[in-house]
């Protein structure tokens, strides 16, 4: 963990800007509350009653560790630094970067080959990596009510799914948030709408 996590943040501190500033042991104590909760599925005894061969379970905590680890440390950069730090912290994984040593597996899908460590979802019940989109439904997709008031609208974007997924998922796991940005980006309605149409 600390081979990616500690280069993760020497970047952040060193090379890109935060939306808010962040103290180094805030951004790992979110990072170990969101593993948890991605791990939280495997506690069920009625779901998974036999443990998992060792392949299944390394595969399941990788995949969990580096969601977390792209959803709590590296989300706290500016968006113009996504696309640079998405390099980055590829080659921190892959130890390709010089005094990183390198990890005796491969831990990163093969998904991010194809995009961005920011364009995918971890599913830890089926072990399974998403594009965000993948997982809307495209029949419902701003189906709004006739005589909706505008100012409740919430357009469906891959930015309100992410949204939507992560806050649900804090709520459901009891992890506070803080929702930061500038005014009039769409924070209070993220919100609302997770709560009064996403929670079940």
């Amino acid at each position: 963990m600390y081979v990616v996590v500690q280069p993760c943040i020497d970047y952040i501190r060193n090379e890109a800007k935060e939306t808010t500033p962040t103290e180094d042991q805030n951004l790992v104590v979110s990072m170990l509350r969101l593993w948890r909760a991605l791990l939280k599925v495997y506690d069920d005894e009625a779901t998974y009653p036999s443990p998992l061969d060792k392949k299944s379970t390394a595969s399941i905590i990788e995949s969990a560790f580096i969601f977390a680890c792209v959803w709590s440390i590296c989300i706290s950069i500016n968006t113009e630094f996504r696309r640079p730090f998405d390099q980055q912290f590829k080659k921190i994984c892959n130890g390709d970067l010089e005094g990183i040593p390198k990890l005796k597996n491969k831990i990163l899908p093969s998904a991010f080959d194809r995009g961005t460590v920011y364009d995918y979802v971890y599913y830890p019940e089926t072990n399974q990596w998403k594009n965000w989109m993948d997982g809307v439904d495209k029949e419902k997709i701003d189906d709004f009510p006739k005589g909706t008031n505008p100012a409740e609208i919430v357009v469906t974007t891959v930015d309100t799914v992410r949204y939507g997924y992560m806050q649900e998922m804090f709520i459901m796991n009891d992890i506070r948030t803080l929702f930061v940005g500038p005014t009039g980006t769409g924070k209070t309605a993220y919100i609302q709408n997770v709560i009064n149409n996403q929670l079940s």
